[in-house]
């Protein structure tokens, strides 16, 4: 192991718990890895045993819906046991290693290495070198060719695994898709006598891409009972201030929108909703069990839930002053819903145009015009909002210096809209991020734009924004590395290891990354920052998205063309290729 990274000096089966509470209290908020939180679950002596993890610290990772749905279904509806561990903050990590005591489980202070199935869910590409971090904290083997028998199996799942090829070394397995209608049947597969044996059973589950096992790609998996399924009713209640402080209910899943740039879009359709009666029962319930003031009703796009405006008015109802949020707002469909709730709510309001010209947003299908903008931002502020915040690519293929001197433009008419409706105490910020092209999309092999061409259209939004706009952009930098590894193939582990060695982690954290790290790893390895694995489209070879590569193609076309392609919900089918036997769009009557 590299002398700058240290590894943990090995795993050790006697430690007591006595000296968690020796090493915590040395650290920075002891509160993310002690426990004791609310709707925890106690099976003593339960098996198997499985651990959860979120890779990044306590506050995100417990704000996982995933990760709520998982730990509930494990413990509520099968004979297992599932806890939780999320990876520790450097400073707790280095005392750690020093005193050898291997991560550990909130629910029961056990090490985490002694149960039979270690899940991570992975949600982006700069969380991979924590999970070698998590990894070594535990005394796990990193590369999965190199366990044992007393090693855990180590599965990966999230929307990550789109392309699992930069973290396929170190996984025995990854399922793509949708989870819940296999939970049975991967803990059954851990009842087999041997790892092999269990590592085989799994393998067998549909939805499993087992690296160097399976014979074909894993099909992602949908889940069509999502409509009659109750969301969590009983959801793990932090005990320190999380990212997202409210009672979350999913009431949709999916999205057919369309938007050519977004994985998610791509890779949860079809769209599936929930009945309104149990998205307003459900809120009553988590109410009561969270003891939050505040529902979230959580989907890609909320505005687009058919029953948004008897939800989000039954459930005000509920409790004086209770407050609703929905926290994904699209342009095109946002006006009418902000004028329905919008009164007597406060605080900002996220708006995403995109992109700055119609042109450049009829090529990427984002289904927004002029007028529809600035009928959201005027009902933003009309409804009581006193900020908005507004969210802008650049780097998109095709795109101008004109196209993002438009941003500009859009942050000037919200401006001139706050101050003649919002009568100062408004205000508008722009958040920039670099776009970073995605397996399994119709973007998918188009170039990455580069770090010289992200810097100097930066450059140009910074000059052309009106003062007292704020605008924040997303570290150049860092998305550099996250383009190389969205598109990695066979061999781009490598540069996440070496990255890792050199003291990466936390990279999407802006105050912990450091490109110095990923250059270095990128000479040992001889890969080129920014730029795809040579295999292109390897992705493929290990997960069948259930996208047909003549839509994606078509949409590429169509895009070059600036061709605008129908929301399939209340318009032409657009032959993706997802709608096909059982699995198929499940919306409210």
């Amino acid at each position: 192991m590299n002398e700058s990274r240290p590894g943990f000096p090995g795993r050790s089966r006697d430690w007591v718990p006595d000296e968690v509470a020796r090493l915590l209290a040395r650290v920075a908020r002891p509160g993310r890895y002690a426990g004791g939180e609310f709707n925890t679950r106690s099976k003593p002596g339960a098996t198997p045993r499985i651990v959860l993890s979120y890779p990044d610290v306590y506050e995100i990772g417990v704000s996982n819906p995933a990760l709520q749905i998982l730990y509930s279904r494990i413990n509520d509806a099968t004979p297992a046991a599932a806890e939780r561990s999320y990876c520790p903050w450097p400073d707790l990590a280095d005392l750690m290693r020093v005193a050898g005591v291997p991560l550990w489980t909130l629910e029961t202070f056990a090490p985490v290495p002694d149960c039979a199935l270690w899940g991570f869910t992975l949600p982006h590409e700069l969380c991979y070198t924590n999970v070698l971090e998590m990894l070594d904290l535990a005394g796990v083997p990193l590369h999965a060719a190199e366990r044992d028998g007393e090693d855990p199996i180590v599965l990966g799942g999230g929307p990550a695994v789109a392309n699992p090829w930069p973290l396929a070394p170190f996984f025995d397995a990854f399922f793509a898709g949708e989870v819940e209608d296999h939970v049975e049947a991967l803990v059954v597969a851990l009842g087999e006598e041997s790892r092999e044996g269990r590592l085989r059973a799994l393998a067998a589950v549909p939805g499993v891409w087992a690296p160097g096992r399976s014979e074909r790609p894993a099909q992602r998996q949908v889940f069509m009972g999502f409509s009659a399924s109750e969301p969590v009713l009983r959801p793990v209640v932090p005990v320190l201030e999380a990212v997202h402080d409210r009672a979350v209910i999913e009431v949709m899943r999916g999205c057919t929108a369309g938007c050519r740039f977004c994985q998610a879009g791509m890779w949860y359709r079809p769209v599936r909703e929930r009945p309104v009666e149990m998205v307003v029962a459900s809120a009553d319930r988590l109410l009561d069990e969270t003891g939050c003031d505040e529902v979230s009703l959580l989907s890609l796009s909320s505005c687009d839930y058919s029953g948004v405006a008897e939800a989000l008015t039954r459930i005000r109802g509920l409790r004086p002053g209770l407050r609703v949020s929905l926290p994904s707002l699209r342009i095109d469909s946002a006006a009418e819903s902000l004028a329905r709730f919008a009164a007597g709510q406060r605080g900002s309001l996220t708006l995403a145009p995109e992109a700055g010209t119609q042109a450049l947003r009829d090529a990427i299908n984002k289904g927004v015009d002029e007028q529809q903008f600035t009928e959201a931002v005027r009902a933003t502020f009309e409804g009581g909002f006193t900020g908005l915040k507004l969210y802008f690519m650049i780097g998109l293929p095709g795109e101008t210096d004109d196209d993002v001197l438009g941003i500009a433009g859009m942050a000037a008419e919200a401006t001139r809209l706050a101050k003649e409706i919002g009568r100062g105490r408004a205000r508008v910020s722009v958040s920039v991020s670099s776009y970073v092209p995605k397996a399994h999309t119709p973007f998918e092999l188009e170039p990455f734009a580069g770090e010289e061409t992200l810097r100097r259209r930066q450059q140009l939004v910074r000059e052309a924004t009106p003062r007292g706009v704020r605008v924040a952009f997303h570290d150049v930098a860092a998305s550099v590395v996250e383009a190389t590894l969205a598109r990695g193939g066979p061999g781009s582990d490598r540069l996440v290891e070496e990255a890792w060695r050199r003291g990466a982690r936390f990279d999407g954290w802006s105050e912990r990354f450091d490109v110095r790290r990923w250059e270095e790893a990128a000479m040992v390895t001889g890969i080129v920052l920014g730029e795809p694995s040579p295999e292109r489209a390897s992705w493929r070879d290990a997960v069948d998205a259930r996208l047909d590569t003549r839509f994606l193609d078509e949409e590429l076309e169509r895009s070059r063309a600036h061709e605008r392609t129908d929301d399939c919900r209340d318009g032409t089918c657009a032959a993706c290729g997802v709608c096909a036997g059982e699995v198929g769009m499940d919306l409210l009557a």
